[in-house]
């Protein structure tokens, strides 16, 4: 019986897809090739993420005519982001290859074949803030058969506490998982608070591939076009003309070109002689472009943890005060592995982008080694010690 992955890869966002990426090629190596299917799911009931509304052959010619100009209006170089789509789409039909089915609302998900068992995450899927879309969080997986197996690997709540009137929902649905790990400290005390029960801390998907393999996977894309050094930069976050310009001081101060990538289309901003967006890099790119960097800047996760595979000195930004944001995640690694002071408000940046990278001369490389061989053996026995 094969083992099935539910997870988030249907954006544009990089972490998610190469999160997804990782833990499928993993999987695959413990499973076999044929012996993992990822879910093929819609995020959305309007589908306007990857396959959003200007593309989707379904949309009135009209209406995706229609959002096309009110695209080319908002965003900077909308025929970039265009290629970055199809380059993106491409990506994850070579490499992440999902079922052919797409479950198009989460209670089809009732009519997918049995599964020794469905691993779910990772990334932010019980973040009470997100995967809304349908009515309630499909991630805790309410819509899956009664009698399915599930199991979550590194799941993250993305928040340091979860609302009270999530609490309930939550219990119950965490409590139909037979075994559950998480990706941060805070993730394990959420589920101790509502399960009574406190699960293993694991390494996110993409930490799990050596910086080789990720090298290999990216190929050709982390050669570096060029001989001037550069950092890369990578915002979650809708970039803000403040942020451009707390980029562009930054690489006037450091001597480095800054290449801006994001989650999302780039808004139509002044971009500073020093900031060169590049709206075009699919994931690949992504992990390319911080391979090939000298430094990297970002309010991403996923950004930091691929600073940290290519030991790049960085600078990770949230909104550190707020217990609400998801900053939490940053402090919890930059804490874990010895990169104290990695973690900086994001507003601290935009007031004094003088802030200055963390090298990776302090990074506790026997800790993590030592959480990457026990992040492989929890997801061995997840997906091993299934009910056949």
């Amino acid at each position: 019986m094969k083992t099935a992955l539910y997870t988030i890869f249907r954006c544009t966002n990089y972490g998610a897809v190469l999160q997804a990426f990782a833990l499928a090629r993993v999987m695959r190596s413990m499973l076999g090739e044929d012996g993992v299917d990822v879910i093929n799911h819609r995020m959305d009931p309007r589908d306007t993420h990857l396959l959003g509304k200007i593309t989707n052959p379904n949309t009135p010619w009209f209406q995706r005519w229609r959002n096309r100009r009110k695209f080319a209006a908002r965003y900077f170089r909308p025929d970039l982001f265009e290629t970055r789509r199809a380059k993106t789409i491409r990506l994850i039909e070579e490499h992440i290859r999902p079922t052919t089915r797409l479950y198009k609302r989460p209670e089809e998900l009732r009519e997918m074949p049995a599964y020794s068992t469905v691993v779910v995450g990772s990334d932010q899927i019980w973040n009470p803030g997100l995967n809304h879309d349908f009515g309630r969080n499909q991630y805790l997986a309410t819509d899956l058969p009664d009698g399915q197996d599930r199991v979550a690997y590194a799941a993250s709540f993305g928040v340091s506490e979860i609302p009270e009137s999530f609490r309930g929902e939550y219990a119950a649905a965490l409590g139909r998982f037979r075994r559950i790990t998480v990706r941060e400290e805070t993730g394990a005390a959420i589920c101790e608070s509502l399960l009574g029960r406190r699960p293993p801390v694991v390494l996110d998907p993409t930490m799990l591939l050596t910086t080789e393999e990720w090298l290999a996977a990216a190929a050709p894309r982390n050669a570096h076009t060029g001989k001037d050094p550069f950092a890369a930069a990578y915002w979650v976050r809708t970039v803000t003309q403040s942020d451009v310009n707390a980029l562009a001081a930054f690489s006037l101060a450091n001597g480095l070109a800054v290449r801006l990538m994001s989650a999302g289309p780039l808004p139509k901003l002044d971009f500073p002689a020093g900031v060169v967006p590049f709206v075009d890099a699919d994931p690949f790119d992504f992990v390319g472009a911080i391979a090939g960097s000298n430094a990297v800047v970002t309010d991403s996760f996923h950004g930091l943890q691929f600073s940290t595979i290519f030991r790049k000195p960085f600078l990770a930004l949230g909104e550190i005060s707020n217990p609400r944001s998801n900053a939490s995640r940053l402090v919890d690694f930059c804490r874990r592995y010895g990169l104290a002071g990695g973690a900086h408000d994001i507003e601290a940046f935009r007031k004094n982008s003088s802030l200055t990278t963390v090298g990776m001369d302090s990074f506790d490389s026997a800790a993590f080694g030592f959480d990457r061989d026990r992040s492989l053996e929890e997801l061995r026995s997840l997906v091993s010690d299934s009910p056949q």
